[in-house]
Order: C-alpha cells, then structure tokens, then sequence
C-alpha cells in the first residue's frame, strides 16, 4: 500500500463518514528550506507511516500523562511513536520523560522569548508542521489544554493529518476562565477526529457540544496511571525515622492567580502559617516570573515557607502523600488528591473536574483571604480519610487509560492497513 494511501484510509477510518467539520481554515507556511529541530535515532525502526503516531509534549503535566501512553505503545509491534519536545518548556520536558525513561525523539527551538502567545502559538505550529511535513505521521496524538497541545492540533489540521486529543471534553463554565487553556481545549475539539475522555462529564460534555459518539472514548485520564504506577514503587520510611515537621504542599501558577490574586492567596496562607506554628509550608516556584516575583516577596522571608525548584514528580507525589492539606490550583491535583487520602483546597473560582469535588477530598474556595483561611483551617481540623482505589468507580479511572487508548489507535491502524 502507498504511503498516502495508507494515512488516507486512516482519515477515512477516523471520521466514519462524519462528513465534513466546522473547523477554521488551513494556515499557509512559509517554505522551509531544512530543519529547525535536534533530531537523534529513533527508539527503534518505526516502519511504515502508517504505524506510526506523532505525540507530542511541551510542559511537565503533559509529560506525565503522555508516558503511560508512550510506554504501553513501546509493548506492542503493530504501531509506534515518535515523541517530540515541542520546545514550550524544553528543559522541564527533557527532566520529565527522562524520570520515565523516556527520550524525545525530536526537539523544537524554545518558544520562551515569543513576544505574547498569539506570536508563540504561530511559531510553535509553524515548527510543528515542519516536524509532521517531514515525519509523514498516520496521526498526532495532543493531550490537554496547553499551549503545544493548540499548536500540535493546528499544525495537524493543516497537515490533514488524524488528530487524537487525550483528555477531551474537560470544561469551565466561561470559555475565558480559565483563560487561555479553556479556550484551547475547545478549539482542538474542533479539530480532532478521536477524543479521549477522561471522566463521564468530560464524554457529556462532548456530545453535548455536538460531536459524534461514536468518535469519543471514555478512558480515564492517563494521569492515573502514571499515580498508581508510582505509588506501587514508593517505600515508607523506616519505623525508626524520626518524624518530619508537618507539612502543607502549595502550588500556584495559573493566569487567573496572577498578580493582585497571587497576593491574596500569599496574605491567606500566612495567615495560616500564623494559626498553626506547628506546620511547614513547601512551595514549587513556577519559572513564570509573574507569579515567582511575588511568591518570593512575600512568602521568602518567613522561617516557615520552604520555596523550592520545580520536583521531580516522584519527589512531589511523595510530599503530596504525606501532607496535611494541598493547596492548589493545578488540575491534575484534582485528580489525584482523592486516591492520595489528602484534602485539596483549589483557590478557583470554579473547575472542570466535578468529580474530584464529588469525592469529598477538593474543595473550591474564592480567591478571598478570609475564605480561604477558613477553609484551610476547616480542612486541617477534619479527621483523614482514607484514599479511593484504584479501581472501576474511580471518578477519573482505574489506571489503565493508556491500554485503552493504544488499543483504539491500534485496532484503527489495523484497519486502515486492511482496507
């Protein structure tokens, strides 16, 4: 079969005779005369294109919830990947797989001195597209809300090539809170022709939206897997350790908590600090200088508050475990705080992830200190409960999103080859 032939068939495999999508227009490139990206050996000999699924990664939650799907793809014969750095957050992407085992095949220059993000999502899709120009992918594979997400999802669509979204369907009430990641996530819906859901709220959200069922797959979200497989490796610290001061796990680094909010959330905590000499508090700086500026101003100089680097994820699953209270408002928390057994206040106006507040262990709260002192208080004051399983009731899956999404791209590579 030739090699266009064979990507065409996956398209047509793909949509299912969907008909055409209301999706914007392709972009027009420059022409590029070579390569802008470090590019090594792959892992192995990826075959024929039609085997293979571009996937691409540009900041460190995207990594962890990608490996599982990179891993469970390296176990099988029939399909493989090419992982490409898409140059959003080069060195925290190269940290992040390497924790895994994982090394990107390829890597696009870095974004971080583009002028505002509508300069950086052109140049990044530009780059993308010269990366899928030149791999001749059967699919690329985008995962959540960012920025490399968008720009790997565009390129695709100009590229005519089949676009997989994992984690689709996730939903704020406005499409500008939170702003940009709402907006990007229900413009690559517009683009991709598989979606993987990760809860049962993300697959209504979906087909409320008016995108055809038999497209979406609710699977759970990869970032489970990639929490349960690590908690299996963790090891309790000997009995005859002495205990360590308490702690509180706190990160911030959204748009929305930029600025006059991140001050609000710093005048709450101290005064949380104040009302519990007893605890410590950790705090991963975000790189973003509009938030580290004034997380390091206000918070350095207490004795209490320990501002460290990014960790390693294996380090910040292991601090999360062992808290007393996170306070955050990552997404990805929301999602494992409940199997952890540790109470998470998210200071957010509102969430995509209603089941993690279902569970009893998330709680929103106003960006107001008064608010969030007292529900920090009321947090730390609630006896413990124990952690969800892992298990077919768990409110974002059991830990196997990743098989289930590799089975699906797998049995629609089989079948375009046998058309």
């Amino acid at each position: 079969m030739e090699e266009t032939d064979s990507i065409g068939t996956i398209h047509a495999v793909v949509h299912v005779l969907l008909g055409e999508k209301n999706i914007e227009s392709k972009v027009e490139f420059a022409p590029v005369t070579e390569p802008r990206w470090r590019a090594r050996p792959a892992r192995r000999a990826p075959g024929i294109s039609s085997h293979t699924v571009l996937i691409v990664a540009g900041t460190r939650p995207e990594c962890i919830k990608l490996a599982p799907v990179i891993h469970a793809i390296a176990q099988r014969n029939d399909i493989d990947a090419i992982v490409v750095n898409s140059g959003q957050h080069v060195d925290a992407v190269r940290r992040m797989f390497d924790g895994f085992g994982i090394e990107c095949d390829l890597t696009v220059p870095s974004e971080a001195c583009a002028a505002n993000l509508v300069t950086a999502v052109r140049r990044m899709t530009q780059r993308l597209r010269e990366v899928i120009d030149a791999t001749h992918p059967a699919m690329v594979l985008v995962q959540g809300d960012t920025l490399t997400a968008f720009a790997g999802a565009r390129a695709a669509h100009a590229a005519g090539v089949p676009l997989i979204h994992v984690e689709a369907g996730l939903r704020a009430p406005t499409v500008a809170d939170p702003f940009p990641e709402e907006w990007f996530r229900r413009r690559i819906a517009r683009c991709a022709d598989l979606h993987f859901a990760p809860s049962a709220s993300a697959a209504r959200n979906l087909q409320d939206e008016g995108i055809d069922p038999r497209t979406i797959h609710h699977v759970g979200n990869t970032g489970i897997d990639s929490l349960r497989a690590l908690l299996a490796t963790l090891v309790p610290p000997p009995a005859a350790a002495p205990a360590p001061m308490p702690h509180v796990l706190v990160t911030l680094h959204r748009r929305e908590n930029w600025d006059g909010n991140a001050d609000v959330v710093c005048d709450a905590l101290l005064a949380v600090a104040a009302g519990h000499p007893a605890l410590r508090f950790v705090l991963p700086v975000h790189p973003n200088p509009r938030i580290a500026t004034r997380l390091r101003r206000r918070l350095g100089p207490h004795p209490r508050f320990e501002l460290v680097a990014p960790m390693e994820y294996r380090h910040f699953v292991a601090m999360a475990a062992t808290a007393q209270l996170l306070i955050s408002d990552s997404g990805g928390i929301q999602e494992e705080a409940p199997h952890l057994g540790v109470p998470l206040l998210v200071p957010r106006t509102c969430t995509e992830r209603p089941e993690g507040v279902a569970t009893g262990f998330v709680r929103l709260v106003t960006i107001d200190r008064d608010a969030i002192v007292a529900a920090a208080t009321a947090m730390l004051a609630a006896p413990r409960r124990a952690g969800l399983p892992f298990d077919q009731h768990a409110p974002f899956g059991a830990g196997d999103a990743a098989e289930r999404i590799v089975g699906v791209l797998a049995a629609l590579v089989a079948e375009a080859v046998a058309a």
